[in-house]
């Protein structure tokens, strides 16, 4: 084909827009003679070597489309701020992003869970985020109705790498100039972003020419090494150096219904496509599904919500929906939360950060469970920074009844500005480990751990389960037979006579039901002449006081109460529930053995004309002894404390354990300590369940004795090894805290170990009754 010498601008644009598959505009490129031609394309940011700032943002597709719309949202809050008169980088501008959402869209304390669904969707309309191209090659398009760029600011705002465009604005998120290079690394084999801007009319701009009111669009691309170029370089296309542009009132940019992906017109604002996007497996699903749920946790607050809109080829009951955040999900769903509460956290020498903790409802069925992520997101402007698994959870708590349920989200936007420079990467997917980073953890683990009401709905968990495990006398007859017959299993259990049953029963207490606004609020068994709270120097303390308040009622977002701590002692953390509140206090620096200090607290809500008032003392006591590091280890040199909790589980109870037909153990530390074990073993595996059946001169019962039991000991075999290493390197910080940790290796190896445990253990009883003959 003949390559065009002249060309509409605008006819170029939606040919490109409309493109489908990457290999559709390469063909266009090559119509046009721009393909080939080195001299069109210029260097993103003016710099040659820029693969090395755009190969090192986000490593996940979902984590580099998230910054686009994160500058969506930045471009919106922006465009508004003009609307109002406003110079985002002045003083009277807003100073902070909730501030902003709040003053431009009057949405209460800037947090979109106050608003009912179709309020945010009204929002949403906004900033939308097209899924189209194939379902195999799919396609995006971010669209906002932001302020918009003219063709002559493309190269300072669009293109440009590590320049300070937003810096000087308080209330947006992308400020380090580079995020949104991230998507370019997944955008098909030639890294294509096509780009399309036009300026609002009351936004301000620095163009004095006669263009500035014109639509801009530029092509993105990956030009590969060649014998002057030795690596690859990232460009833009600007035939004659400029960005293409041409007069329109508006573009068909928005989607329409489905399956119309280019109907709706924007009279201003920015759309930018990348086609083949390389998602991660199982996400290019429906984008109203699977997408939606990924961007929820990558976005657990967006301070404005987010219409996902599917124009594939995809069967389903809606292809519009509204991404609001997990935030926003879990308070249209409190039915499904078995807990919530949330604390103000103070980090010594790091600062101050929000902690909400979530545990969802266990299902009778897991499979027909709404998806919720778990594991510790730590969150900036509602958007992720960085994140630690379920295991991390289960591992540093011992709750790990609930760790797969477990919600729990830091927010650090009020950190020091230092601080989130030293802890999160440029890139906000993932952390440095530094000291800030394990005093955070540490502090946030310590509030889990802490609280009295997690505590105890782990324990209710874990016993629930164990009502189908075999005896603690059965089990100690077993091992005790097993020890005599082999000297090699007390090193495992002592004399096999260490049996440690877990505590008394614990009862589940009737739903608590407080008052919205509690009619008191006092020290829990204050003594009559005032409580003096005695606290080692070297230790926190913790008030106990009784209320008959509402859990959440300090975080919810509607008429919450507020609680003001006044004295020298700073107050860590606090916890409210079930009629039960605890505040956590540090010493001040300085403080001597004697000292005494006053602290009094406040708790108002919009009820009341006067707040609640506290008063209590506390004592500054010699310093404490340390807690051992290790726990008491059992007597006799065993290994382990006490004997395991066995649990046979049948195909009826496979979802509860989230077992299938391949499955053979499932191990979970139990009690506050995390020494007792708790091991499920699949007594339908697929393999024990062939070996019955084939060994019909073997009974049954005593197969099923060798699995179960020859599972349980292997087990706790490689448990004993994995404890001495991590015993000899306790004091060795390796940084890996978030690795699957061992009880998840052991159990899929038994997979493996299920598959030939039988044939071995029925292989070497032949052979031992025909050397005893």
């Amino acid at each position: 084909m003949a390559k065009q010498t002249t060309y509409d601008a605008k006819e170029l644009c939606l040919r490109l827009l409309k493109c489908e598959l990457e290999e559709e505009v390469v063909a266009i490129l090559k119509e046009y003679g721009f393909w080939d031609d080195r001299s069109i394309w210029k260097p993103y940011g003016d710099i040659q070597n820029n693969r090395s700032i755009v190969s090192n943002q986000q490593s996940s597709a979902v984590a580099a489309l998230v910054e686009k719309l994160v500058n969506s949202i930045d471009a919106v809050l922006t465009s508004e701020c003009y609307r109002h008169g406003v110079d985002p980088k002045s003083s009277n501008a807003p100073q902070s992003m909730r501030e902003a959402t709040q003053q431009y869209f009057g949405i209460k304390d800037g947090r979109i869970q106050s608003l009912d669904s179709s309020e945010r969707t009204r929002f949403a309309q906004r900033i939308q985020l097209v899924a189209c191209g194939t379902k195999d090659k799919p396609a995006y398009m971010i669209v906002d109705d932001g302020e918009g760029q003219s063709p002559d600011q493309f190269p300072e705002t669009f293109l440009s790498l590590v320049r300070e465009n937003k810096t000087r604005i308080p209330f947006v998120q992308g400020k380090f100039n580079m995020g949104g290079t991230g998507v370019l690394q997944f955008a098909g084999e030639n890294s294509f972003q096509l780009i399309i801007s036009k300026r609002q009319p009351d936004a301000f701009t620095n163009s004095n020419n006669n263009d500035k009111d014109k639509w801009g669009f530029t092509l993105v691309r990956r030009l590969y090494p060649d014998s002057n170029h030795p690596q690859s370089m990232y460009v833009f296309l600007a035939p004659q150096g400029e960005i293409l542009r041409f007069e329109a009132d508006s573009l068909p940019l928005r989607p329409g219904r489905f399956p119309q992906a280019y109907e709706g017109e924007l009279t201003a604002g920015t759309c930018i496509k990348v086609w083949n996007y390389k998602m991660q497996k199982g996400l290019k699903t429906i984008a109203t599904l699977d997408l939606r749920y990924e961007l929820e946790r990558f976005l657990p607050e967006p301070v404005l919500p987010i219409r996902i809109c599917e124009r594939r080829s995809y069967k389903a009951n809606y292809y519009d929906t509204t991404m609001s955040g997990l935030n926003a999900v879990l308070e249209d769903n409190r039915s499904k939360m078995e807990f919530s509460d949330s604390s103000p956290l103070k980090v010594p020498n790091v600062g101050d950060i929000q902690v909400r903790v979530v545990v969802i409802k266990e299902m009778e069925n897991p499979e027909k469970a709404d998806r919720y992520p778990s594991g510790l997101f730590f969150v900036v402007n509602g958007q992720l920074q960085g994140e630690e698994s379920q295991h991390f959870i289960s591992r540093k708590t011992n709750f790990a009844y609930l760790a797969g349920s477990m919600i729990v989200v830091a927010d650090c936007t009020d950190l020091p500005s230092v601080t989130r420079e030293d802890l999160f990467m440029a890139s906000r997917d993932r952390m440095r480990q530094i000291e800030e980073k394990t005093a955070l953890e540490d502090a946030i683990i310590e509030y889990i751990k802490e609280h009295q009401e997690i505590k105890r709905l782990n324990a209710i968990r874990r016993q629930k389960r164990l009502e189908s495990a075999i005896s603690q006398e059965e089990t100690a007859k077993i091992i005790q037979k097993l020890v005599k017959s082999d000297p090699t299993l007390a090193q495992l259990f002592g004399k096999g006579d260490l049996i440690r049953v877990p505590g008394k029963d614990i009862t589940e207490s009737e739903p608590y039901a407080g008052q919205k606004f509690p009619t008191y609020f006092r020290i829990r068994n204050e003594p009559k002449g005032g409580l003096i709270k005695h606290c080692p120097i070297n230790r926190a303390c913790r008030i106990e006081f009784e209320t008959d308040a509402a859990n959440g009622y300090f975080d919810r977002i509607e008429d919450p109460g507020h609680i003001e701590c006044h004295g020298l002692p700073q107050k860590l953390s606090q916890s409210l529930a079930n009629g039960k509140a605890i505040l956590k206090f540090a010493l001040p620096t300085g403080a001597s053995v004697g000292d005494e200090f006053r602290v009094e607290v406040l708790v108002s809500d919009v009820s009341r004309v006067e707040p609640f008032r506290l008063e209590f003392r506390i004592h500054v006591e010699p310093e404490a002894p340390e807690p051992p590091k290790h726990p008491t280890p059992p007597p006799g040199g065993a290994m382990f404390a006490a004997l395991p909790n066995i649990r046979e589980i049948y195909r009826d109870k496979w979802a509860s354990e989230k077992f299938n037909e391949m499955s053979a153990l499932k191990i979970t530390p139990g009690g506050d300590d995390g020494e007792s074990l708790d091991i499920a073993i699949n007594m339908d595996n697929i393999y024990l369940k062939n070996e019955i059946a084939r060994r019909k001169n073997v009974d049954a019962k005593l197969i099923n004795y060798w699995f179960e039991w020859g599972l349980v000991l292997l087990a706790l075999g490689m448990i004993n090894v994995e404890k001495r290493r991590q015993n000899d390197n306790d004091d060795q910080d390796n940084g890996n805290d978030d690795k699957e940790d061992i009880y998840e290796k052991i159990g899929r190896a038994s997979e493996g170990i299920a598959i030939t445990l039988i044939p071995v253990i029925a292989h070497m009883s032949r052979k031992q009754l025909l050397s005893d003959e």
